[in-house]
This record gives structure tokens, C-alpha cells and sequence, in this order.
């Protein structure tokens, strides 16, 4: 029997995938060249990567659901902010975590992280920040 994922899914995962460059440039640079703490610079790294999945998300992923006018967006960001900072703590704890006290290397314990906060961050924000009006 063959699963097929839903197209909205699939796109989540791409827009997903642009953050994962943006958190792992961010962390990177941070901690190599700005002296950060990873602890600290995989916040603010998070951070940035929620702004950039927003974007992306609002325009590919949820686009039948669109947001209209300044305030709506703006709810919509906050909303999605929220959601990917109960994610983006789940991503922070295990980075934190497989880096400390398992010694991977900090860029592979955050893809580790984000591979297994992702799946929740796409099904918060589906029934929440994107939830269909109808």
C-alpha cells in the first residue's frame, strides 16, 4: 500500500527546507564568527527562520487561505510565531541536547532538531494560524 502526502505537505516541507538554510547560516555565522553561544545563537537563528518560513509559508503553502489586509497578516504572524516557538523549543532542547550530551556536532544535532519539531510545526499551524474558515 502506498501513502501519499498531501500537496500542502509537501510544499510545507520545501518552504521548510529554505528555513533550514537560513536557521543553520544564522547559527553558523553566529557561533563561528560572532562568538554566540550556541544556546543563544540557535534562538536567534530560530527566530529568523520563522520570519522566512512565514513569508514563504503565506505565499506557496496556505495560499487558499489567504490573509488579507495589514491586520490579518499581522495576527498571522503572531499566530505563527507562536506555534513555531512551541516547535522551535522542542527544535532548541534537542540541539541543546544531542550537542551536549551526545557530542554531535552542533549543525547536525540542529537538522536532527528541525526534522523532529517539523511535523508538529505543520500540523499546529494547519488547524491554527491557516485553519480554513470554513
Amino acid at each position: 500500500m502506498q501513502m501519499k502526502l498531501p500537496k500542502r505537505f509537501i510544499t510545507f516541507t520545501f518552504v521548510g527546507i529554505s528555513g533550514i538554510v537560513v536557521n543553520n547560516a544564522i547559527l553558523y555565522y553566529a557561533k563561528e564568527y560572532l562568538y554566540v553561544p550556541i544556546a543563544i545563537a540557535s534562538l536567534i537563528a530560530i527566530q529568523i527562520a520563522i520570519f522566512n518560513n512565514f513569508i514563504w509559508n503565506r505565499k506557496f503553502t496556505w495560499t487558499d487561505r489567504a490573509m488579507k489586509g495589514f491586520q490579518a497578516i499581522k495576527t498571522g504572524l503572531i499566530k505563527f510565531t507562536l506555534v513555531s516557538w512551541i516547535a522551535g523549543g522542542l527544535n532548541w532542547v534537542i540541539l541543546l541536547l544531542l550537542h551536549h550530551y551526545s557530542g554531535l556536532h552542533y549543525i547536525l544535532a540542529n537538522l536532527i532538531a528541525i526534522l523532529m519539531a517539523s511535523v508538529l510545526n505543520y500540523f499546529l499551524n494547519d488547524l491554527w494560524t491557516f485553519r480554513s474558515k470554513k
